[in-house]
């Protein structure tokens, strides 16, 4: 009796850590029509960090898609995707990015999926990443998805 009472009490405490861990992580996913340099409203919220908007930008002509594939950067352009975050916690938050843009059949052109930091004790900052890509596949484009995970680094 004392052991099965034990391995519920343990039970227990496992399934009641694994529910916190679970709470403490923030999500959002977004389907949009594609239009650059349009911000998209994500008001997520989890504890002390909020997740404002994101938007896919048009950049000038930069060193990006020159270094990628030099001698031909016509067919490239430079975007950046800016989310727009406060956390309000004293310790950093690390946000999982995945945005891709789709064709008019859903098949992704291109996109980014990697983790960016979001700073402690920032009010409405912006976390940016740059990339290059074909502008082939930006006159394409007609979905955004946004799928972002969030929680404490």
């Amino acid at each position: 009796m004392r052991q099965r009472f034990a391995a519920t009490v343990s039970l227990t405490l496992a399934l009641a850590l694994v529910g916190a861990g679970a709470a403490a992580a923030g999500e959002v996913e977004k389907r949009v029509p594609f239009e650059l340099d349009r911000w998209v409203d994500l008001q997520a919220t989890d504890g002390p960090v909020t997740l404002h908007r994101l938007r896919v930008a048009r950049q000038a002509a930069g060193a990006k898609s020159k270094l990628v594939r030099p001698g031909n950067s016509q067919y490239l352009a430079d975007v950046q995707i800016q989310l727009e975050f406060t956390n309000d916690a004293t310790r950093d938050w690390e946000a999982r990015l995945e945005v891709e843009w789709l064709d008019d059949d859903g098949a992704v052109i291109d996109g980014y999926g990697d983790s960016e930091n979001l700073d402690s004790e920032s009010r409405h900052d912006e976390q940016t990443v740059t990339l290059s890509t074909l502008r082939y596949g930006l006159e394409r484009a007609r979905t955004l998805k946004i799928r972002i995970r969030f929680q404490p680094d």
